[in-house]
């Protein structure tokens, strides 16, 4: 063989070589021109914000959980408001009442006391009305953690909206029972997790 020859062989397969390297694909090509039609034809769908969740829920509790597809907790959270709001009423009017009477006997006015409390003594009327008013303070203080969890509910179902938990992923508890034969049997839970 001469050196034409295999110079010529040489670069034959050089060639052939590098038109491998250029082979088109066509399932890249069938899904690029895929993903330009849907690009056009489906609308772009907005992505799931926390952010947007966490701001209705500030400005009115509930909205984020509807904003969450979660509307079934607007009950609970407007009837933990509902009660805390009750509650803050009825012990600011109890302690209205009685540091009035208390004033009324501390100043010495007969006229507007309470016939009921006649029995109480003063100290009695005043511890009452603390009682009232730690009432009233912790019903605030409830309405207001109502609402913060409310807040902090919309967010971290905001933030797992788009979690994705495949029946793969699984935690299985399963109680148990050993038997013995000399003691008492054994109770237990037995803890399986699945991470396929």
């Amino acid at each position: 063989m001469t050196l034409r020859k295999f110079l010529l062989l040489i670069l034959c397969l050089s060639f052939a070589l590098c038109s491998l390297g250029q082979t088109v694909d066509n399932k890249q090509i069938k899904q690029d021109t895929l993903s330009s039609v849907a690009k056009e034809i489906i609308p772009k769908i907005k992505p799931h914000s926390p952010g947007k969740a966490t701001l209705y829920s500030t400005f009115l509790p509930g909205l984020g959980q509807i904003y969450n597809k979660q509307a079934w907790k607007i009950p609970i959270i407007y009837g933990g408001i509902g009660a805390a709001v009750g509650f803050a009423i009825y012990n600011y009017q109890g302690s209205h009442k009685f540091i009035k009477e208390y004033r009324l006997r501390v100043n010495g006015i007969t006229e507007g006391r309470n016939p009921d409390y006649v029995n109480f003594p003063d100290e009695s009327i005043y511890n009452l009305y603390y009682a009232y008013e730690k009432n009233f303070e912790l019903s605030i203080f409830a309405g207001a953690a109502v609402y913060i969890l409310n807040i902090v509910d919309a967010m971290v179902y905001g933030n797992l909206f788009d979690y994705d938990i495949s029946p793969n992923l699984s935690l299985n508890l399963t109680p148990y029972c050993l038997p013995s034969i000399n003691s008492k049997p054994s109770f237990g839970l037995s803890m399986r997790f699945n991470l396929k």
